[in-house]
């Protein structure tokens, strides 16, 4: 039985806490900066902790994926 690697492609994704706006509650958003788009280290997998989302508790990162909503952001093994 041949084991399946998945081939980490890292990239840029829409910021998951902002949704993309570059806002987050009338203010700049911390994870993406104001961009709305994040780098990280494999754009194939989303973050198994917070589902996706960017965040765990209303207002709060996850603090796996820094906000992300995928793996970790490139060059940051955690932003918070």
């Amino acid at each position: 039985m041949a084991i399946k690697i998945e081939k980490r492609i890292p990239g840029e994704v829409t910021c998951s806490y902002c949704k993309g706006t570059g806002k987050h509650d009338g203010e700049s958003c911390i994870v993406c900066g104001g961009g709305g788009k994040v780098n990280v280290v494999d754009t194939n997998k989303r973050c198994q902790w917070c589902k996706g989302n960017g965040f765990l508790m209303k207002g709060i990162p996850c603090t796996n994926c820094g906000g992300t909503g995928y793996t970790r952001p490139v060059d940051r093994s955690r932003l918070f």
